[in-house]
Order: C-alpha cells, then sequence, then structure tokens
C-alpha cells in the first residue's frame, strides 16, 4: 500500500511523495538587522517576535524563502531580468492568480532566534537635506535592531514527486542555500545600506527514501523539531548532500549571470568619528560614538548617506551641459523626495549601489568636552557644555557592490571613489571640526574578470588610469538612459 500511494500520481488530491530531503544549518547575524513587526514599544519600527512569549525574535519562513528564490531568479537570469523559467519549478508559482502554477516541492520554516547574551539594539533614524546636509525637521525616528551574533536554526525540506527530477531539484535548491553560505544573501530591512548580513553553517542533510515503508517509518519516528540528530555537519550544503546520498550526482551548475562590480576598501581613520546613537547609561556621555554587538561600527547608512551627497555634487558638475546630474544619482541610489510631494509618476525604488557595515579593529574611545560660543559676546552660551565619547583610529573593511552597471556609471563611481580615498568626503557628525575622515586602498572587480588595485595616496599604473580615464570620459559624454530602472 505504502508503495502505491507513494509511486501514483495525483488521486484524490494527494500529493504524490517519493523522496523527502530535511537540511538545516545554523544562520548567524554578521552584522545588526531589522526583521520588522508591530506592538506597542520604545522604538518606532520595531522588531518580530514570537507570538506566544512576545520576546523571542522570529525570522518568517517566507522571508527566507523570498530572499532565496530572488537570489536564484538574479544568478541564473541575471539583475532586474524576469524570472527564470526553472524558479517556479523549485519555488512554485509566483503568483497567486497563475491558474497554471504549481504548489512549491520546498517547505520553508520559520526560525526564532537566540541573542548572543546581547540586548536588543536602538538605532536611530534621520532624513537628510540634501540642500543643506542637515536633518530634516521632525524626520527623526528609532529603529530595534538584533545585535550581530544573533543565531536562527535553518531548515528547509524538498518534498521529491520523481525520481527522475530529485537531481535538477537539489541543483537548483543548492544555487540557491549557497547565498546564505558566501554572503550574497541579506535579510530583514536596508539591505542595501549593510543591515542583515548572514552567514550559514553547520549545514547538515537527511534523506528519507519514501518509497519503501521503513524510509516512512522513519520520517514519521523523526523529531519534528529537530528531524537530523546525528548527521556529521558540513560547511557547505553541496558536502552535506552529498553525504547524506552518496550516490547523488548533481548537474553542473550554470553559469552566474549576476553583473555587477564589486570594490573592496582597506579603510584607516585619520582622527576621530562620531556617528550619535542612544545612550543607555545615565552616566554614560551626552553623545555616545555607536556600538554594535559591544564593538565599534561604521554604519552602512552613514557612509552610503555621505558617498549620495558627494556624489550628487560631482553629477552635477560633469553633467551640467546635460542638466541630468540627479537623475544619475537617482539611478544608483534610489530617487530621493519628500513623501508628502511624491506624485503618482514617482516611484520608489531600491538602490543599485549597496554598501556594507563593519567592525573597526583597534582604535579606541576618546571623551571630548565642547562647548558653545555665542558668536556675538565670544563668551561661553549658558548651560551649553557637553560631552562627546569619539572612536579615534583603527582600520576597517568595507565592500561596495553596483548591480547591474553601465561604463558610464562605473566612471561616475571612479570619481566617487578618489574623493573618498582622498579623505574629502566626511562620514558622520562634527564634520566641520574634521572628524569622519577616511583613507586607504581599494580592489575593483568588475565584468569580464577585470580587475584594478588602488594602492595609498591613489596611487595606480598608467595602464590602469588610462582604463578609469575611459570609464570617467564615458560617464561625461554619454547621454542618460531612458529605459526605465527596474524596482
Amino acid at each position: 500500500m505504502v508503495n502505491e500511494l507513494a509511486i501514483s500520481g495525483n488521486a484524490g488530491g494527494i500529493r504524490p511523495m517519493v523522496v523527502r530531503w530535511v537540511i538545516t544549518g545554523e544562520m548567524i547575524l554578521a552584522t545588526a538587522a531589522h526583521f520588522g513587526g508591530e506592538g506597542e514599544r520604545l522604538a518606532d519600527m520595531t522588531l518580530l517576535r514570537d507570538p506566544l512569549d512576545e520576546v523571542t525574535p522570529l525570522l518568517p519562513g517566507t522571508s527566507i524563502a523570498g530572499a532565496l528564490r530572488s537570489h536564484l531568479a538574479d544568478v541564473l537570469g541575471g539583475y532586474f531580468s524576469d524570472e527564470d523559467k526553472a524558479v517556479p519549478t523549485l519555488f512554485g508559482a509566483s503568483r497567486k492568480n497563475e491558474e497554471d502554477g504549481e504548489q512549491s516541492p520546498l517547505i520553508v520554516f520559520d526560525s526564532l532566534g537566540k541573542l548572543p547574551g546581547k540586548k536588543i539594539e536602538i538605532r536611530d533614524g534621520v532624513s537628510i537635506n540634501p540642500k543643506t546636509g542637515t536633518a530634516k525637521s521632525h524626520m527623526k525616528f528609532d529603529i530595534e535592531v538584533l545585535p550581530a551574533g544573533t543565531v536562527f536554526p535553518v531548515r528547509v525540506e524538498l518534498i521529491v514527486e520523481k525520481i527522475a527530477e530529485e537531481a535538477d531539484l537539489l541543483g537548483l535548491l543548492t544555487k540557491a542555500v549557497s547565498g546564505l553560505s558566501n554572503g550574497d544573501i541579506s535579510l530583514g530591512m536596508r539591505r542595501s545600506r549593510g543591515l542583515g548580513s548572514v552567514k550559514v553553517r553547520n549545514w547538515k542533510a537527511k534523506r528519507f527514501d519514501l518509497i519503501n515503508p521503513d524510509g516512512w517509518v522513519s520520517w514519521l519516528t523523526s523529531d519534528h523539531v529537530n528531524p537530523i540528530v546525528n548527521e556529521t555537519p558540513y560547511e557547505s550544503p553541496v558536502d552535506a548532500l552529498q553525504s547524506a546520498y552518496p550516490a547523488l550526482r548533481l548537474e553542473e551548475p550554470p553559469d552566474d549571470k549576476r553583473e555587477r562590480m564589486v570594490i573592496e576598501l582597506q579603510l584607516q581613520l585619520a582622527g576621530e568619528l562620531l556617528v550619535r546613537s542612544p545612550g543607555y547609561d545615565p552616566a554614560a556621555p551626552d553623545a555616545v560614538h555607536l556600538h554594535s554587538a559591544g564593538k565599534p561600527v561604521l554604519p552602512g547608512t552613514s557612509l552610503a548617506g555621505a558617498m549620495r551627497a558627494q556624489a550628487l555634487k560631482i553629477a552635477r558638475c560633469v553633467r551640467e551641459s546635460q542638466g541630468d546630474g540627479d537623475e544619475w544619482i537617482d539611478q544608483l541610489f534610489g530617487p530621493h523626495f519628500d513623501k508628502n510631494q511624491v506624485s503618482d509618476s514617482q516611484k520608489p525604488r531600491a538602490s543599485r549601489l549597496r554598501v556594507s557595515e563593519n567592525y573597526f579593529s583597534n582604535g579606541d574611545a576618546h571623551c571630548r568636552t565642547r562647548i558653545a560660543i555665542d558668536r556675538f559676546t565670544g563668551g561661553v552660551v549658558q548651560g551649553a557644555l557637553f560631552d562627546e565619547q569619539v572612536h579615534t583610529g583603527g582600520e576597517l573593511t568595507i565592500k561596495l557592490e553596483l548591480r547591474g552597471p553601465t561604463d558610464a556609471e562605473t566612471g561616475l563611481l571612479l570619481l566617487l571613489l578618489k574623493d573618498f580615498l582622498s579623505g574629502e568626503i566626511p562620514v558622520g557628525g562634527s564634520a566641520s571640526v574634521g572628524r569622519g575622515v577616511f583613507r586607504g586602498t581599494a580592489k575593483l572587480f568588475l565584468n569580464k574578470g577585470m580587475q584594478y588595485d588602488i594602492g595609498p595616496d591613489l596611487y595606480v599604473e598608467e595602464e590602469v588610469m588610462n582604463d578609469f580615464n575611459v570609464y570617467i570620459k564615458s560617464f561625461r559624454e554619454h547621454p542618460l538612459s531612458t529605459e526605465e530602472v527596474p524596482v
């Protein structure tokens, strides 16, 4: 009877199953993350929590599945392309009104997180006026974020209806979940600004053969919470699958069709940095540099905001004769408009330039006492004495990624990179007193395997400079694309 049910068709609405795969892993947040929820709490934007205890952080399976699907579609078809026809075979129909769509063979479970002994963090958010470079009035908000080091167990199950489809489905699945291992997938809010970076380790896999009764019994008697107990963990999901079923022969993965420009920056802080964060201790200084997971951090939001402001100046200068500098910036960073003045023709778009955030190594914290001076009397303003705890010195690595770049956009990014590495783009607060200046080196990885190095003090080889000039000339002369940038 078991064999007949397993290999029969969809008689009586029963879903046929010949094999059931269970794959688990341990996902660790490499940076802070925000998985949005609702509730009456101190922050404007709260985290999603387990409804049973209203404390434990919750990561819905729908969020993980959506990220996996998007990553697989990008790898198979390229950024901003129509979804490859192979994607629905693993994830099912993309829209509910698709009459010929099929149910997804992949089941992605919700996950409850475990904090690394640290409290949930609060981050301040502000909207910056691009003309003045200062915060807009009444546009400050608070966000709850999970600290780096928070652990979420990952569990997916793959139902195979036909033996002949098993290898193909597993090939697509490994291509999707590999993005969780190599850092290509981020989760939650503000992914393009460094939040939600994850890394999955300790992959395990178990194959239940449902053609024979022993397989069904093994599946039915397994722990419904932790069905994989004694399997060896692996760093790669492919290795875990091969170990669970040595006879498996996965298809060669298709070529990665994503086109992107990646920049790895090795930076040194020249002086002090202050990205203000809310204080948790009544005895703390009036302003404290932002820490995450107990370590000083350069947030991607601050870096991206400073870069956008400088890129706007560059674009308006270089493209002055064409008068389209603002449109170039909107195509890279997403449109920047007042939400109270949005027209029907304006559509929000995610930034194509992704900016990571990272932690400082070395460096130190110092407290500075400042006063406000009355510009008429030259004396101290009454009650205007305040303390600031700044971060001084240190190094860190930052990654920039421009998705679907053109030669002209590469030229704009090169000009922006020159200003940043030469210390002309201060980051954070108190830039007027010399804070937030960085210098360093860069490695550029372009399409078609091209790689360039920018050394200390902007040193590059003559051949590299000639190539850079071609890109910059393209930005100066190339007409702005009239094609709509994908949302």
